[in-house]
């Protein structure tokens, strides 16, 4: 059982850093600042500056609006497949560890990649209304698409609840 657990939580450890080094490899997402970072985007929840590098290094405000939608859509599906993955990573120590809580790493690692994710949303969602200024085109299926995307955030956020309540259950302080 407990080759079990270490193993699952070094998969969602090593699912989560991949992920997130996936979302600012891409620029989608800014790099790692550091528990500063993280505290700031968390209080604040602005949007970030890599929000604004993803809208202008995909031409939200100068490239034709329809090659920018399907930029915005693909970018936004490819997030949302990550973040599915590293959340069915997270249910697996859940589902898998019955009766054990997850170790404060995984639940911090997760976390991590829950956060980049919303900041990867809020760069999609803000190239799309950049976009939509100037577009007198259909927009809809990039805005069902980021939808999509928010729904994947909002299910990886209950998981993440349920990571940090059973880690906590299992005599840690998650802060």
């Amino acid at each position: 059982m407990e080759t079990s657990l270490t193993q699952s939580q070094s998969a969602l450890r090593l699912a989560s850093d991949a992920y997130c080094d996936m979302l600012a490899e891409k620029g989608w997402a800014e790099a790692d600042r550091g528990m500063l970072g993280l505290a700031n985007t968390l209080l604040h929840g602005r949007a970030t500056p890599a929000g604004a590098a993803y809208t202008s290094r995909i031409g939200a405000h100068t490239h034709a609006p329809a090659i920018v939608l399907g930029r915005i859509a693909a970018d936004s599906e490819a997030a949302r497949a990550g973040l599915e993955a590293v959340t069915s990573e997270a249910r697996d120590v859940l589902t898998g560890t019955a009766g054990e809580g997850s170790g404060r790493g995984d639940v911090i690692s997760y976390e991590r990649a829950l956060v980049r994710a919303q900041i990867a949303y809020r760069s999609f969602a803000e190239a799309l209304d950049a976009v939509s200024v100037r577009a007198d085109m259909d927009t809809s299926p990039v805005s069902e698409e980021l939808t999509r995307f928010a729904s994947a955030i909002d299910e990886a956020r209950r998981v993440a609840d349920r990571l940090a309540d059973r880690y906590a259950g299992a005599g840690g302080a998650v802060s």
